[in-house]
């Protein structure tokens, strides 16, 4: 059995058993402890679990985990994934992005940088904060506390009048048709700063190609995205879904 095929089940016994004990897996799936052990950090580094002393606990049983839960959660992985993005971050480009945890450590690499920055998240301003460039423009409207967003009709107005070198989003499912995400407010606000911009970069982890979260609200569509930013090399049938053009990036290289 391969891990992604062990990863698939051990999030079955999750929903199941909600807490599950790293020995346990080991004995379950007959492999090692040092296998059973990767195959938990490999769940909690991606933010699809939450690491505990023995083991690991599910998120949450019916949804994505919040903002506030994936961004306590230090992973390597997001890591590579925001330096990836950093490539696609030029000086004197006016970007727009996303609230995303990952697009948060994105925004940590690009202080200093001369390049103006439009977004809707409190903590990428934040980060955005610490130095004297790069230029911000924070959107207004309602914070959305779980989230950690801003939305108002007036944001979206003010986008509709702006364009972008390239935006940068992040997405809680990736189904055939498009990017998802679980609020209707942000879903409104990607899909028209997405088509404000002459570039388009997603970041998604593997695992949203195979989620059962509840995200119900389209924000991009697959053949709008220009770059895809991922961890493990996607399985053939699912680049086929996006266009010709689309550029697909996988940061841990098989």
């Amino acid at each position: 059995m391969t891990q992604e095929e062990r990863i698939r089940e051990i999030k079955k016994l999750l929903e199941q058993k909600h807490h599950l004990v790293t020995k346990d897996l080991a004995d379950y799936f007959n492999v090692s402890f040092d296998t059973a052990r990767r195959d938990v950090r490999r769940l909690t580094s991606t933010g699809q679990a939450i690491r505990v002393h023995g083991g690991l606990l599910a998120n949450s049983h019916d949804n994505v985990p919040n903002f506030i839960t994936r961004n306590h959660i230090d992973s390597p992985i997001k890591t590579k994934m925001a330096q990836m993005a950093l490539r696609f971050v030029h000086p004197n480009q006016y970007d727009f992005i996303g609230a995303s945890t990952t697009l948060k450590k994105l925004c940590e690499l690009i202080c200093g940088m001369d390049l103006q920055i439009v977004t809707n998240s409190i903590d990428n301003s934040l980060e955005l904060m610490q130095s004297r460039l790069p230029d911000v423009r924070l959107l207004g409207g309602k914070i959305d506390k779980e989230h950690r967003f801003n939305y108002s009709v007036t944001s979206i107005d003010t986008l509709k009048r702006m364009i972008f070198n390239t935006a940068f989003f992040g997405t809680s499912n990736v189904k055939e048709d498009g990017a998802y995400l679980t609020k209707m407010s942000d879903a409104e606000l990607t899909r028209v700063a997405a088509s404000r911009a002459k570039q388009v970069v997603v970041i998604a982890e593997n695992y949203k190609f195979n989620s059962q979260n509840t995200s119900p609200f389209m924000s991009i569509p697959l053949s709008q995205i220009d770059v895809l930013i991922t961890d493990d090399p996607l399985p053939q049938e699912l680049k086929e879904k996006f266009a010709p053009k689309t550029q697909i990036i996988s940061v841990l290289r098989k």
